[in-house]
């Protein structure tokens, strides 16, 4: 990785960070959240030429919708991701390691990180929209008053954007994000993003294999791939000290148990693009 090795970051010269920019291959996940992102970054950690982060900080979780409304603004959002992420992925870079980060809040930076970072790869995670609203209703999106919540996308209409119910606001935010990140693959090359279904690679035996593959990290033997595959990684709970402003719900539904209203509410949003991943609503 570029003409010259160092072990602290501070060492490091031009050439490399020039390197860095035009040549390094850092892998970004792209996903709507409550997609098994934390289980893809456990996943390719397995490898050891792997150097991944679920969500480091600064995590930009208030930043979503901002970057989602200011796709215009390309300088601003430029200065955040330089700011947030460029000594972090050079310190990745010197350790001779590929640098994978499955962080939800960078979905809406993705342009401006095949900007920064001109030999980037993506991955686009996708869940099934009623599985992926259960989950997020679950946790509180969109209800709660949280630093997390302030920075969710949402419609740029309030008026219209009030009116919807907690599965329609939901389901929304799921074709919503998914939109942009297929707005975005549209301008990359097949070398530069690879898409999977979360369903698939924690039941599939060949998916992490294609996945490793694309990151471009060696890959772990079959048993630790099973073995992952196997584990409950990031599962719901509630703590014993939420605080007030932070509500979650210990039960609700299956998808497949909803009523034909709730159903609706999905459909109305997401059934175009729950048609071309190949989900049944």
């Amino acid at each position: 990785m570029g003409n010259a090795n160092f072990s602290t970051l501070h060492h490091v010269d031009q050439e490399t960070i020039d390197w860095m920019y035009n040549a390094y291959s850092p892998v970004f996940i792209l996903s709507t959240g409550r997609s098994g992102s934390k289980f893809i970054a456990g996943l390719l950690d397995l490898s050891p030429q792997a150097d991944s982060f679920h969500e480091p900080r600064p995590t930009l979780q208030y930043f979503s919708n901002y970057a989602f409304h200011h796709q215009d603004q390309p300088e601003i959002l430029e200065k955040m991701i330089n700011g947030a992420r460029m000594e972090l992925v050079l310190e990745t870079l010197i350790q001779d390691k590929i640098y994978i980060e499955s962080n939800q809040c960078l979905t809406f930076f993705a342009p401006i990180l095949k900007g920064i970072f001109k030999n980037a790869k993506f991955i686009h995670v996708i869940r099934h929209p009623g599985d992926f609203v259960r989950s997020a209703i679950r946790k509180g999106w969109h209800k709660n008053d949280s630093i997390w919540e302030s920075g969710r996308i949402r419609a740029e209409d309030a008026n219209s954007w009030n009116k919807l119910d907690h599965v329609a606001r939901l389901a929304w935010v799921w074709d919503a994000t998914n939109r942009f990140i297929e707005k975005f693959k549209n301008n990359l090359p097949s070398t530069e993003i690879f898409t999977c279904k979360i369903e698939d690679l924690t039941t599939n035996w060949q998916k992490p294999r294609d996945l490793f593959s694309f990151a471009g990290v060696r890959q772990p033997t079959d048993s630790e791939i099973s073995h992952f595959q196997k584990q409950r990684i990031n599962e719901f709970r509630v703590g014993p000290n939420e605080p007030p402003n932070i509500q979650k719900i210990h039960q609700f539904p299956e998808y497949e148990d909803w009523d034909e209203e709730m159903k609706q509410s999905l459909s109305i949003y997401s059934k175009e693009l729950a048609r071309l991943y190949k989900y049944n609503l």
